[in-house]
């Protein structure tokens, strides 16, 4: 008894994590697969999720990566580098959260 409860919580994290990792709600996806073990499989299977400050698309076959990847997993292609002006010091940086020139927070 104790056994399955440990499998499904297990498998309830386990499914979460994934589907966080695909731009899919966490908490939905855990209690899901908590009481369906099972669909560990259809997370598996599920494409990826555009989600803002997560994944973006590939600039050459519009395919769904992880923000961070340089490299395009499908097209083996180079990302380019995306850049930002930044308010304060007017500098162009890469897209990230603080200038890398003024140590200022960017702007949305």
């Amino acid at each position: 008894m104790y056994r399955l409860l440990i499998l499904q919580i297990l498998a309830g994290i386990a499914g979460g994590i994934i589907a966080n990792k695909k731009g899919r709600n966490y908490a939905i996806w855990s209690i899901l697969c908590f009481i369906f073990p099972a669909l560990i499989l259809i997370v598996l299977i599920l494409p990826p999720l555009l989600t803002k400050g997560r994944t973006k698309r590939c600039a050459n076959c519009a395919g769904i990566i992880s923000e961070d990847e340089t490299v395009c997993r499908y097209c083996v292609k180079e990302q380019p580098i995306s850049l930002r002006r930044c308010r304060e010091c007017g500098s162009f940086v890469p897209d990230k959260e603080y200038c890398s020139n003024c140590n200022k927070k960017l702007q949305e």
